[in-house]
């Protein structure tokens, strides 16, 4: 008697072995471990970079807009070499002597745009002495920064000098560069920034002494400036 093909194929796969699965854990475990040694070299690598450090430049004390930098105020801190706009230690000399075009907090990394080293007055301007007797400015002597402003005051003859008349402002904001002791112990030599076109009777109402200083409030913004 002939067997039912579909009885002999049903034996046949009841007899069949099932297939074995295809492991895929020995995968995974790869992956996961190239993971944690990415992982691994990312930390050492930046464990190195942090590693790398420079010395470099960095306000000793505050900076007022204006000043003329000594070398009192310019320190140096140690910082990653991935630090971003700062100034090597080393270039300090070339700043000696440069003038802040902006205000510079105490310990601020200070970068090369703070500074005008080459060009120290812009264009259109000019810096000139004042010798104001010490009845003839504010109680505390103008600092380096400050904006002041400069007022007409009369001679011993009391004649008004060409417009102007007692009490009216020469330089309504001028920005005060450098303080200096002036020719005698009761008056003091200021260094403004001023416009050319108020350098010259600025100048002489200085020589003939008929000048009062006041200083301004912190923001008042000069006539002119270095940051201009």
């Amino acid at each position: 008697m002939a067997k039912n093909p579909s009885t002999a194929t049903a034996n046949q796969a009841r007899g069949r072995l099932p297939a074995a699965r295809r492991d895929r854990r020995p995968a995974l475990a790869a992956l996961a471990l190239l993971l944690v040694l990415v992982g691994a070299l990312g930390s050492a690598l930046l464990a190195y970079r942090s590693g790398e450090r420079v010395d470099v430049l960095v306000a000793r004390q505050d900076i007022p807009v204006g000043k003329k930098i000594t070398a009192d105020d310019l320190g140096t801190a140690r910082v990653a070499a991935d630090g971003g706009n700062v100034v090597d230690a080393s270039a300090r000399a070339r700043f000696i002597g440069s003038y802040a075009t902006t205000r510079v907090p105490q310990g601020t990394l200070v970068n090369r745009t703070m500074f005008t080293v080459a060009d120290v007055v812009p264009s259109g301007a000019q810096l000139v002495g004042v010798v104001v007797d010490v009845t003839r400015r504010t109680t505390d002597l103008p600092k380096e920064g400050d904006v002041v402003r400069i007022y007409y005051v009369s001679g011993k003859n009391g004649q008004p000098t060409g417009d102007l008349s007692p009490g009216d402002a020469v330089v309504d904001a001028a920005r005060v560069v450098q303080v200096g002791a002036g020719q005698g112990s009761d008056s003091s030599s200021v260094t403004v920034l001023v416009r050319n076109e108020d350098a010259g009777q600025l100048a002489q109402l200085s020589a003939a002494g008929n000048v009062a200083i006041t200083v301004l409030p912190q923001d008042t913004r000069p006539a002119v400036d270095f940051a201009d």
